[in-house]
């Protein structure tokens, strides 16, 4: 039997059913809300009534069984970063080290100091180690080492018998005591020998010292409380060495690291004896009376060690272990021992102990500062004694004893004014800024350094024209004066001088960055206080401060490329901190700055040419409305563009599409469309090779044409229907250029939409005809691409529910003369096997014939006149219509009977949809169709559940009711 499509006469004003408002009792994501706080609180007691909140929360995010995994990471610390040294090495003790309390956020933690230092002072040269636990020279160790490095040299450290006689009374004497100074004991594992081994690298060295960190700690495990602490003191040893003082601070740490560990294992056997002596029972005053001396007994070995330095450090590393018998004896402790590091010539070794006891200083005595500054006093004094002992040989670093200097001294100087910045009060500040003030040569350099990177900014804003007299004194070694200055400026930009010293501030500041004969360090310079100057004066400051940057770079014809990055970051901070960020964009040195960018635009680079656009886009108050500003941009956006090559990847081609994208949508010249359409013009030409950026031009356009429709309120002159048939060509002419056919089948039918909307008749047409062409790629890639099942038929819906309102042309034949072209279009490619789109589209051009074969259609573009109009209820229109439902009928009928085996479920969703176009728009009294609906029906009722074919029933009946129609009736 022939399957015929019989259309039926729609009763548009009976179907229309006002909406009926009815109030509700409760919110849609109540139950949500109520199911989530029922999760979130399982242990809410049986007697207390759930209270709901009536806060609408996102139903999104309130069905997750937990918070965001992504927010939790950022709620514990790093656990290699939240403890120090000291911390990680005593589990569970009670004495924590003070995290240095940054007042403004730029104060580092001990932590970070060791992995500053340990990275930035290595060494290429050959160290050596001397020390009695070393293993004999012929151990797989010491093997190890290559035979041209390797020195082992050996001195005996007890004096035999045999060897003392024949000596004097003074000589058996001196020997003896020489004996009791040894670094071992006889049978102590060391074998009473000390050995000394050259010729090692640095990790040879570090592993030598970590070796000597193990066993220390298996000393200490087996009740070799003496064998421990002579580990510990000759380790100490080894800092009694500078050279070579470029890696001196890295020894420093590794050995620092032996004794935390030391000071960890005394400090936790101490407090076990402490909290023995405490538990119930008796004899805890005893217990706890002998807890008392073996602490006092461990500050006595300590005392008994004869040499300065291991006798300071260790007493030093103990200090912790003063809390169980006298607490105010540390406080005492850090003054003698800060007066105790005089007594060591070499200024490099006295600065490293200054600055353990400072570290260990701030854990015992928070509030105590004397010490520091007594330090920091000493420290400037030592400085101007000389830095080196004289008669040391030269260092071959390729760098300068002062250049080395500068670099090896700084971070004890940093961390102990960084201790003193956060503990003491503003006259003991002053008092250290006053010190400054006396020092000289690299004693000056490096305190001005220190006190810029650790002082609160309130108080060197204070003292911030004194501070710049310093700088300009300060001479090298050391930080040079534009770091200085540019150290200052930070300061400065953080915590404001008074309102009376800002513009003295700025020409004494200016005054010597003026000065400054290198370009890049001028530049540096001029951006950090060019944000300063943003701040706190009016843009005619900051373009006067521009202009002297404009000055200072000249007219070169080939400027440096490498200054293009400090050029950005003027440029954004102009815009960033400027009070009127408006009134730059006229002002003529902003502009020429700009300029410098256009001279050479390809060859400043891509990342620096997004990252001037990106500031100018970022900072700039609302749409983009003068011309010569527009032009710069353009200009950049061109380079941007340019910079684009085979070997550009994927990611940067997006981020640079992107960027040109928001320079032409925030480009905006209010009511002069022609000059908005003469832009977009001028950047179609710029931007050819981006597709992306060309569809937003395209989108830009049809807004335009939008625009000009709503200003004209539907009603066109001459001059505007010329405007917006250019409008319509311009997207016709771009969106062929486009790579992707579903993209420019998407875009034909925007553009085809906005034509018509302003009775663009024939520009609507041609669009429309080209979409239809663009549906017949689409359609024959669809088994390749899997996302055209996706977007297909939802664009084919689209344009056909367009074409139902789009006249036919004046020179069409047959009527529904777009339509037909669709249906053939979409007949010419057969139905995959594995896919039902074809069903799918071809049940919307059901929907769509059957809706334009009406004497009245159900929508209409505004002033265009419809098919129903130009035909006057032609017959012809329901017979073509007809005819070509018909066809598709067989079609979708023929390709749901090859659906067999495992394909057949497939049926089901088809035969439904197929169902309710059918019960929709055919005439239901011709037997054809109801043999028709009674096959289809079949179909559902074989591949759908009860439950579904009761509700289809159900909404027949409905549907009967409403339109009173006795034919729907009949059929449920």
């Amino acid at each position: 039997m022939a399957l015929v499509w019989k259309i039926a006469d729609r009763k548009w004003g009976a179907e229309k059913k006002p909406l009926v408002s009815t109030p509700a009792t409760s919110h849609p994501l109540q139950g949500v809300r109520e199911r989530t706080l029922k999760q979130a609180e399982p242990a809410v007691s049986k007697k207390t009534k759930p209270v709901v909140q009536s806060v609408i929360v996102d139903p999104l995010s309130s069905v997750l069984d937990g918070p965001d995994p992504l927010s939790d990471l950022l709620g514990p610390s790093d656990p290699l970063t939240s403890k120090t040294l000291f911390v990680s090495s005593q589990p569970g003790d009670d004495v924590k080290e003070d995290e240095v309390s940054p007042t403004d956020g730029r104060h580092r933690s001990w932590e970070q100091y060791k992995a500053n230092i340990l990275s930035n002072f290595t060494t290429s040269g050959t160290l050596t180690f001397t020390s009695s636990f070393l293993q004999p020279s012929d151990s797989a160790e010491s093997r190890a080492v290559p035979s041209h490095r390797r020195v082992v040299k050996t001195q005996t450290a007890i004096t035999e018998r045999h060897r003392t006689q024949g000596m004097s009374g003074s000589e058996r004497l001196r020997a003896r005591l020489e004996q009791m100074d040894t670094l071992d004991e006889a049978g102590s594992g060391g074998g009473g020998t000390v050995r000394e081994v050259g010729g090692l690298t640095q990790d040879e060295f570090s592993h030598r010292l970590n070796g000597l960190k193990m066993e220390l700690k298996q000393a200490w495990n087996t009740d070799q409380r003496v064998k421990a602490l002579k580990i510990a003191i000759q380790c100490v040893k080894l800092l009694s060495l500078s050279a070579p003082e470029h890696f001196y601070p890295s020894k420093f740490i590794l050995v620092m690291e032996i004794l935390d560990t030391f000071s960890s294992l005394v400090h936790q056997r101490l407090k076990q004896k402490f909290q023995n002596g405490g538990s119930p029972g008796g004899g805890s005053d005893s217990v706890r009376q002998e807890a008392h001396e073996t602490a006092r007994n461990w500050f006595y070995k300590v005392a008994s060690i004869r040499e300065l330095l291991p006798r300071l450090y260790l007493e030093a590393a103990l200090l912790p272990c003063y809390s169980f018998f006298d607490p105010e004896e540390a406080e005492k402790a850090l003054g003698r021992l800060s007066k105790m590091i005089r007594g060591l010539g070499d200024p490099l070794i006295a600065a490293y102990a200054r600055m353990f006891v400072c570290r260990v200083g701030i854990n015992v005595a928070p509030t105590l500062t004397n010490y520091i500054a007594e330090s920091l006093e000493d420290f400037l004094y030592a400085l101007k004694q000389g830095l080196w002992p004289e008669g040391e040989a030269d260092m071959n670093m390729g760098e300068d004893r002062d250049t080395l200097a500068a670099r090896v001294f700084e971070p004890p100087l940093q961390w102990m004014m960084q201790c003193l910045a956060t503990r003491a009060h503003h006259p003991l500040l002053q008092k250290i800024l006053h010190q400054c003030e006396e020092g000289e040569g690299l004693g000056q350099n490096l305190m001005v350094g220190a006190v810029l990177a650790a002082f609160p900014h309130s108080f060197i804003a204070l003292q911030s024209l004194s501070l710049t007299q310093l700088i300009a004194g300060c001479s090298s070694p050391g930080s040079s004066q534009h770091e200085l200055m540019c150290a200052l400026g930070g300061c400065v930009n953080q915590a404001a001088p008074p309102q009376p010293q800002q513009l003295s501030l700025l020409n004494a500041v200016w005054r010597q960055v003026t000065r400054l004969t290198n370009t890049a360090h001028y530049l540096t310079t001029a951006g950090v206080w060019l944000e300063f100057t943003a701040k706190h004066f009016t843009s005619v400051e900051v373009n006067t401060l521009l202009g002297d940057v404009v000055k200072h770079l000249g007219n070169e014809q080939n400027p440096d490329h490498s200054h293009y990055p400090a050029l950005l970051t003027l440029i954004s901070t102009a815009l960033t901190h400027s009070t009127d960020p408006h009134a730059l964009y006229s002002m003529s040195n902003f502009l020429g700055v700009l300029s410098v960018f256009q001279r050479d635009s390809v060859g400043a680079g891509a990342g620096v040419m997004r990252g001037v656009v990106a500031s100018l886009l970022t900072h700039h108050p609302g749409p983009l409305t003068d011309p010569t500003l527009v032009q710069h941009l353009l200009t950049l956006c061109s380079a941007l563009h340019d910079s684009i090559n085979a070997l550009t990847t994927d990611d940067e081609r997006r981020q640079v599409s992107q960027l040109i994208i928001s320079f032409v949508r925030q480009v905006n010249f209010g009511r002069d469309f022609e000059q908005q359409l003469d832009f977009y013009v001028n950047a179609r030409a710029a931007f050819s090779n981006l597709d992306p950026v060309l569809i937003a031009l395209i989108q830009c356009v049809c807004q335009l044409c939008v625009a000009t429709w709503c200003v004209m309120r539907g009603q066109h002159s001459g001059k505007t229907g010329a405007f917006v048939r250019a409008c319509a060509a311009y997207c016709f002419i771009t969106v062929p250029s486009l790579a992707s056919p579903t993209t420019r089948l998407r875009l034909y039918l925007v553009t085809g939409s906005v034509a018509l909307l302003n009775n663009c008749l024939g520009q609507g047409d041609a669009c429309m005809k080209a979409a239809i062409r663009e549906v017949v790629e689409v359609a024959g890639g669809e088994g390749e691409a899997g996302t055209t099942n996706d977007t297909l038929p939802s664009l084919v819906s689209s344009l056909a529910s367009t074409l139902i309102a789009t006249p036919d042309p004046p020179d069409a034949s047959p009527p529904l003369y777009l339509l037909r072209g669709l249906t053939n279009a979409l007949r010419s490619h057969p139905p995959h096997q594995d896919s039902d789109t074809f069903v799918v589209l071809a049940i919307a051009l059901l929907h769509a014939l059957s809706a334009a074969a009406q004497d009245v259609l159900p929508y209409h573009i505004h002033s265009v006149e419809g098919n129903d109009s130009l035909y006057g209820g032609d017959p012809q229109v329901r017979q073509e219509a007809e005819a070509l439902c018909s066809t598709l009928l067989e079609d979708i009928f023929a390709h749901m009977k090859s659906l067999t085996g495992v394909h057949e479920k497939r049926c089901g969703p088809l035969a439904l949809s197929l169902f309710w176009c059918v019960v929709t728009w055919c005439d239901l009294t011709h037997h054809l169709t109801v043999a028709m609906v009674t096959r289809v029906w079949a179909l559902v009722l074989k591949h759908h559940t009860p439950n579904t074919v009761k509700e289809t029933r159900e909404w027949l009946r409905q549907r009967s009711l409403q339109l009173n129609d006795s034919t729907l009736a009949q059929l449920v």
